[in-house]
């Protein structure tokens, strides 16, 4: 039951941030924050698959498998990186982000045939983190930089201490997983907002 309640919870915060992202960025022509808005749709396809689909078999499996991975291993490290582009003004271009997404699959799918997915999973986790950390020395305004603080824990929390690929499997748990990716999304949605997407590129 606790475990469903998390899963309901990731959904409807994945999908908050996706809504909130694509307004933002069809509104101002932002590609990052499209970025943020697919990459949080991944998490919640992810989260609702999960939570939907009880049965076990080979199909659902593989299915469950495959979006835990787009979550995982694309989506969070596509928000990290989107975050990076705001903070820095970097003004990544599509094609940009396009050839980003395939290094992360290509990325991930030699690591994994290479025995070595977990290092690569706490690797890119911790990377992840220290990229949101990195993005507060160039945000402005003090409830931007909490957030997106508390964001770095929770994420940091999740991915290396709880998660499947944690570093102290002791603690993995998926409920505790999931509500702190929930918490590290909805601390995003205040760093993504109107004025310091207007101000990218000054």
């Amino acid at each position: 039951m606790l475990s469903t309640i998390s899963l309901l919870v990731l959904l409807c915060s994945a999908l908050l941030l996706a809504g909130r992202s694509y307004r933002l960025g069809e509104t101002l022509q932002h590609t990052a924050a499209m970025v943020i808005s697919l990459a949080a749709a991944f998490i919640a396809s992810a989260a609702a698959v999960n939570l939907l689909i009880t049965e076990s078999n080979q199909d659902t499996d593989t299915l469950k498998r495959l979006l835990n991975n787009l979550a995982f291993y694309a989506a969070i490290p596509l928000i990290s990186s989107a975050l990076l582009d705001i903070a820095w003004k970097c003004d990544w271009s599509k094609a940009a982000w396009g050839r980003w997404l395939l290094v992360l699959f290509a990325l991930f799918e030699l690591c994994r045939r290479s025995e070595i997915g977990v290092l690569y999973s706490q690797i890119m986790a911790g990377l992840c983190v220290l990229t949101l950390l990195i993005c507060i020395i160039r945000l402005t305004g003090f409830t931007t930089r909490i957030a997106i603080l508390g964001s770095a824990l929770f994420l940091g929390a999740g991915a290396l201490i709880f998660s499947p690929v944690s570093l102290m499997s002791e603690y993995s748990s998926l409920l505790l997983y999931n509500l702190c990716l929930s918490a590290y999304l909805l601390l995003l949605i205040p760093v993504i907002n109107q004025r310091s997407l207007s101000n990218h590129g000054e």
